[in-house]
């Protein structure tokens, strides 16, 4: 007889004998729940004389799950399964296991040449020669080439005793998959509540001083949880203290670590941390005075790009006052960012923009990045009248294809938003010159419920081209 398991699992299978679940040498064992993703049932094909043929997962429509006189019991229709794979006529030999899935998936995804996973939905395309890239068509293509990889992990050794494995990570810049590859080799796994927990509310009881939780049964709790640590995040926070002022451009520094903070803060804010073509003139490269006007000294952590604009005497002249329209007087505005040289035609004006936000570094946040801004070529054309917005700005800034103002590297081609897992940093092409450019950083933890965003218009300066 083939057998594949430990002899005290097959002791008990084969015997029929049945075990307390609550006994402490059994807590590995969880029955096969036929409404958990990670479960599944794997069928091994096979011809009459037992060679095999091949391997398939079975559709979860093609078993049932019931309980007999209190036992449960699984069907499987093993024709339709055959024919789905091609087997319509012949004898075979089936064998099925069921499994749970630990690390890893049979997911494929895209990623580029650093390994950073790619979004599907921001379009791609295969050339003849079977290289994939970035963007619907090769003319909407920023040049990144992609690659199409399955979640899974390499067996680098297998021990001379053939009962262990070491495995090894690709390179793939995925929280999940990675997250999964570290929990498999630790004994106490951290389980995160997809949906709210709340405290019971009992007849008996206020639910104010409950000591029960109401879980939501989606949550798929297994027996094995049984005996775990509940740690409830954030119950008590009463109000949350921004950090202290970051530094400022002459001592640039990583995100700070909030991880032992409590309460937990998270507080968006960005330097210019690069100027690859030497454009940069003048101003402040941490934009510490626009932050602490927008922000009312950081005290605002969530902003958004039509929120009203401050009430600064520094910015004349405001006919909208939103922070996607601010119009500011030209030199007054001028002076208080930072400042660069406007490229020739073709020519951009390079920038690395960074976060150097307080966040906690232990888990995952998402970043979304946004640019905007005017171009006010206008007053190329002799003369303007300060007080007449509309000779002032002749438009707003847009994401350049083969014409533009703005290419964000790794965005979409045409797109001022760029978004990620961890995105700390953006690298932003500006063409043109005499523009204002604005810069807005949104950075977002849902499962925690944390967020914080910042928008600065009017942050970059591009001089007029000599």
């Amino acid at each position: 007889m083939e057998k594949r398991l430990s002899q005290k699992d097959f002791d008990i299978l084969f015997t029929g004998q049945r075990i307390n679940k609550d006994d402490i040498n059994y807590k590995y064992i969880s029955p096969f729940d036929i409404n958990n993703d990670d479960d599944y049932v794997e069928a091994l094909i096979h011809d009459s004389e037992q060679n095999f043929i091949q391997s398939v997962i079975v559709d979860k429509t093609d078993y049932t799950y019931e309980e007999i006189e209190g036992k449960p019991e699984i069907k499987l229709n093993t024709g339709t399964i055959l024919r789905k794979v091609g087997y319509d006529r012949g004898r075979y030999v089936v064998k099925y296991n069921f499994l749970r899935k630990v690390a890893g998936s049979y997911q494929t995804i895209l990623v580029d040449e650093s390994g950073q996973t790619y979004d599907p939905s921001l379009g791609y395309h295969v050339m003849p020669d079977g290289t994939i890239m970035d963007g619907d068509s090769h003319e909407n293509s920023t040049g990144k080439i992609l690659q199409l990889k399955e979640l899974k992990y390499f067996i680098q050794e297998i021990s001379p005793s053939r009962s262990e494995v070491r495995i090894v990570a690709q390179k793939i810049k995925d929280n999940d998959y990675l997250n999964s590859f570290i929990n498999f080799q630790t004994r106490n796994n951290l389980f995160t509540f997809k949906s709210p927990v709340k405290l019971a509310n009992l007849p008996s009881e206020n639910a104010n001083n409950s000591k029960i939780l109401h879980i939501d049964k989606s949550e798929n709790l297994r027996p094995n949880m049984e005996g775990g640590t509940l740690f409830i995040n954030n119950a008590f926070i009463e109000s949350v203290i921004p950090p202290e002022p970051l530094p400022t451009a002459g001592n640039l520094t990583e995100e700070i670590d909030t991880i032992e903070s409590d309460p937990l803060v998270v507080a968006a804010r960005f330097v210019v941390s690069e100027e690859i073509t030497d454009f940069y003139r003048e101003g402040e490269l941490d934009f510490n005075f626009y932050y602490n006007s927008f922000t009312n000294d950081g005290t605002n952590l969530n902003m958004s790009l039509d929120d009203d604009v401050p009430d600064q005497s520094q910015f004349a002249w405001q006919n909208e006052r939103i922070i996607k329209n601010i119009i500011a007087g030209v030199d007054q505005a001028a002076k208080l960012g930072a400042k660069f040289k406007g490229g020739k035609e073709n020519v951009p004006t390079i920038l690395t923009l960074k976060s150097v936000s307080s966040r906690p570094q232990n888990v995952a946040f998402e970043y979304e990045w946004t640019i905007f801004g005017f171009d006010r070529d206008r007053r190329k054309k002799g003369g303007f009248n300060p007080f007449n917005s509309t000779e002032l700005f002749r438009r707003a800034v847009v994401g350049r294809t083969v014409e533009g103002d703005i290419i964000i590297q790794g965005a979409r081609a045409g797109s001022l938003t760029h978004q990620g897992t961890d995105l700390k940093e953006i690298t932003v092409e500006i063409y043109g010159d005499d523009m204002m450019i604005g810069v807005g950083l949104k950075i977002s933890r849902p499962a925690l419920g944390v967020k914080s965003s910042v928008f600065i218009a009017n942050a970059l300066s591009i001089e007029k081209a000599s």
